[in-house]
């Protein structure tokens, strides 16, 4: 990788800080907001099935288990932003809210 390939990667904060925190509200709210709808709750509902966050493999490759890995790390962090935008519960159990 050149240095312009990774410039990127300049605006990355470590967690915790300041721009962090923001960088998460701004996400939760945005899962509030597909939260309220049954399109958005069924799309937060793919993304975690397509990152296997419900899934339990052991693949012999080992390519495949970091691979694996990765998309589980990515599910888990929508499922905590879904978890702290209230909108887990009923992503989980499909259930339907009122005035939809």
């Amino acid at each position: 990788m050149s240095t312009s390939d990774t410039s990127y990667f300049d605006d990355y904060e470590l967690p915790g800080t300041k721009q962090d925190e923001n960088q998460r509200s701004m996400l939760v709210n945005a899962i509030q907001l597909m939260g309220k709808e049954y399109v958005g709750r069924e799309f937060l509902r793919w993304l975690m099935e397509k990152t296997k966050v419900f899934e339990q493999e052991f693949p012999k490759d080992l390519t495949l288990v970091a691979w694996n890995a990765g998309l589980r790390t990515v599910g888990l962090e929508i499922l905590s932003l879904c978890s702290e935008a209230n909108v887990l519960q009923h992503i989980l159990t499909k259930e339907v809210i009122e005035n939809e």
